[in-house]
Formats: C-alpha cells, structure tokens, sequence
C-alpha cells in the first residue's frame, strides 16, 4: 500500500488535532461561552475525520491518478467550505 499525500488526509489530520486538542486541553480552541459545547465539537471533528477518511478510500480506489486526485480531493473540500460558509451566512447572518 502506498503512502499519499492527499487534501482529505489533511483535513483528517487536522480534524483529529483539533479533537485531541479540545480533549487535552480545555481552553485551547473554544471561546469561554462555548466551553457547555465541548462534547458537541468533539463528536463534530470526530464526524469530519470518518468522513473524509472514508471518502479518501473511495475516491482512492475510484481515481488512479495523483494529480487527478488531488483535483477531485481539492475541490470537495473547496465545496464544502463554500456550502458551510453560505449556511452559516444564511442561518447566522
């Protein structure tokens, strides 16, 4: 099995550090008023680190490719921040 480099392994990563982090330290990411939110933001990034490991493997074994890999990878992420930024906006605007 090769080792890749891929914008969803980053996102996991990332996801799994912020989790960690919230887990070890209590004040390291959230806002005094946010801190009766710690359980929800940690089932959160474990959600987002299932998910964009889970479809890493899939487009894994779907794109054989590298480049086009990444391509596929950058913009679901590009997407996705697009469509959390819009409901935010909407919802919070």
């Amino acid at each position: 099995m090769k080792v890749r480099l891929t914008p969803l392994n980053i996102v996991s990563a990332l996801s799994i550090m912020v989790v960690i982090g919230l887990i070890v330290n209590k004040n390291w990411i959230l806002a005094p008023a946010n801190a009766e939110f710690k359980g929800l933001f940690i089932a959160l990034g474990l959600l987002v680190f299932f998910a964009s490991f889970l479809c890493d493997q899939i487009f894994r074994k779907f794109i054989p490719t590298l480049a086009r890999l990444w391509m596929v990878q950058l913009l679901v992420v590009i997407l996705t921040a697009v469509f959390v930024f819009v409901l935010k906006v909407s919802v919070f605007g």
